[in-house]
């Protein structure tokens, strides 16, 4: 489904360029579960960041596989990016990042509206066997501020799923909860995206976390080992 073919990315900053990320290769199918380890600023969410579409590498490609073609991500406009991550994309994040004045229903009922225009009876089903699955059902008329961090994080993941995205981007999804939470959350995360065949491609500091992934990665000088 994804192809990361050769990419690297480099920044400059006070006229010195660092290299981020080296000759990068990776592949993976849907309903796939990669983790990335690494140490902070090793580049592990600027891979994120050029999976989403948010960036883009300075050499190599990324290819994702769309319907009976190949589609290079690198190529993208900023219109076709858009819509890549409004139908093909989810996303999470360490912090969360809930709307706090609309409810917990209302936060993962958005990206339904905003990958299909419509929200029906059969998004209504979907959302509510999501929520229970990862049990914040009963909090949906609640604000996600008067939840615990764990109940947030749950629901983050309900968001990040409601529109059936091929291809869920965590960035240290458990990173802000206490061991107890972490290994809820993380189970949760891993057995919902394999059993809505999403492949999962999650940062984390975790070893764990990491180990729940069926490939396990480390980001060290620029590029990726098999751990």
């Amino acid at each position: 489904m994804i192809s990361i073919d050769n990419i690297s990315k480099s920044y400059t900053d006070a006229g010195e360029t660092r290299v981020i990320l080296n000759e990068l290769s990776l592949s993976f199918e849907q309903g796939d579960s990669l983790s990335i380890q690494g140490a902070s600023g090793s580049g592990k969410s600027t891979l994120l960041h050029l999976l989403a579409a948010l960036d883009k590498p300075d050499s190599g490609k990324i290819m994702l596989q769309h319907e009976d073609c190949m589609l290079n991500l690198s190529t993208f406009s900023e219109k076709q990016a858009d819509q890549y991550r409004k139908h093909h994309v989810g996303l999470i994040f360490q912090r969360f990042n809930l709307i706090d004045c609309i409810s917990v229903w209302d936060n993962v009922k958005l990206p339904i509206q905003i990958s299909k225009g419509t929200y029906g009876e059969e998004s209504d089903a979907f959302l509510k066997e999501l929520l229970s699955s990862l049990g914040v059902y009963q909090h949906r008329h609640k604000l996600p501020n008067r939840l615990s961090g764990g109940e947030q994080q749950r629901v983050a993941i309900a968001r990040g799923l409601a529109h059936k995205p091929p291809l869920l981007l965590a960035d240290e999804p458990t990173g802000n909860l206490d061991g107890k939470n972490s290994d809820s959350v993380s189970h949760l995360l891993v057995e919902t995206c394999k059993a809505q065949n999403t492949a999962l491609l999650m940062v984390t500091h975790s070893q764990k976390v990491a180990r729940l992934t069926e490939q396990q990665w480390y980001l060290e000088d620029a590029r990726l080992r098999a751990i």
